[in-house]
């Protein structure tokens, strides 16, 4: 088999030939470890992350490395990222070629955490990279990309899929799955439910309570870990009313397939109205309470008939992700 490396912004901790990082770097990986052997370019985490890789991989030294010709996937341009590819062309002095694989708008997201400096930045990078790699992306909507197909990425398999009996004794009001991060939105969603919409309940799993500032605490906000049991996913999914994914910037958000194939009705925001890709189910919402209350109101009374029309989508799969990427990468390698 023909070696293929891997470099990722994703740390990895390691610990008996045990890795974990986060899921969807063992979903990529899990793409392709049947086909290449996989070495990874990634740095070690100190502290055990949330998912275990169960692919086949080798953690690789850079200095050990003595090919002259590389086929690389980078999963996304960061600083990191970077740097290691112009090592790899200009101390290890290797012809690289491959892809780069960006799962969301970069320019959007440096631009929003660091100011114009940061999308100038992350420009460099872009400009630089782009000019060596070829483009895998998830949107056509991303700044300065244009491609002419796009992955789906997706975890969904049988058991997401699988025929549910519908619920109408839900646990919570509404859900959201994802980091806890101002750029995600999160900050802002547990505010207004706090000060506005305390009369509904909230769950938010991706990051544990007590790592979350007291400032966003309410008694009508429940804060749960990153959960990598997927029957526990699917659950904490039926035992919720509607999803919201208050993210300010997004790629094709895997949570977004995940609540379609559990009959969620989601609200999002217009910053990301481009995520909806003709899916029934998906609401855009204005940024403000008002706007807000009048999709919630209308969903809760339509909730029915909103499923019905949720279950005629199509559903991206993980096998459908599986040989998309891997029809690109059998032309290029």
């Amino acid at each position: 088999m023909k070696n293929l490396y891997l470099v990722s912004n994703d740390k990895i901790w390691s610990s008996k030939k045990n890795y974990t990082s986060n899921n969807d770097l063992d979903s990529i990986i899990s793409c392709l470890d049947k086909d290449y052997n996989i070495y990874i370019l990634n740095r070690k985490s100190q502290k055990k992350l949330n998912f275990l890789i169960k692919s086949k991989f080798i953690f690789c030294n850079m200095k050990k490395i003595k090919e002259k010709k590389i086929n690389l996937i980078m999963i996304s341009i960061s600083p990191y990222n970077f740097f290691t590819f112009l090592r790899l062309i200009f101390i290890n002095k290797a012809d690289v070629r491959g892809y780069v694989y960006l799962r969301s708008d970069g320019f959007l997201e440096y631009k929003y955490r660091y100011g114009i400096f940061g999308y100038y930045f992350y420009y460099l990078m872009f400009k630089f990279i782009s000019q060596k790699l070829k483009i895998l992306s998830c949107s056509n909507y991303f700044t300065h990309v244009k491609v002419r197909n796009i992955l789906h990425p997706s975890e969904l398999n049988s058991m997401w899929l699988k025929k549910k009996k519908i619920n109408s004794d839900f646990k919570t009001d509404f859900l959201y799955v994802g980091r806890f991060k101002k750029d995600k939105g999160a900050f802002y969603l547990s505010k207004i439910f706090k000060d506005h919409l305390n009369n509904f309940k909230l769950t938010i799993v991706g990051t544990e309570k007590k790592l979350i500032n007291h400032k966003y605490y309410s008694n009508n906000i429940k804060y749960l870990g990153s959960i990598s049991n997927v029957k526990k996913l699917i659950k904490i999914y039926d035992n919720s009313k509607i999803f919201i994914l208050p993210s300010y910037i997004e790629g094709f958000p895997k949570v977004i397939s995940e609540s379609l194939s559990r009959l969620k009705p989601i609200i999002i925001f217009d910053d990301i109205k481009y995520v909806v890709n003709d899916r029934s189910g998906i609401f855009v919402c204005k940024r403000n309470i008002s706007s807000l209350k009048k999709k919630i109101d209308f969903i809760l009374r339509n909730y029915k008939s909103i499923q019905s029309k949720i279950k005629k989508n199509y559903f991206y799969t993980k096998d459908n992700f599986k040989k998309e990427l891997l029809s690109y990468i059998k032309n290029e390698f």
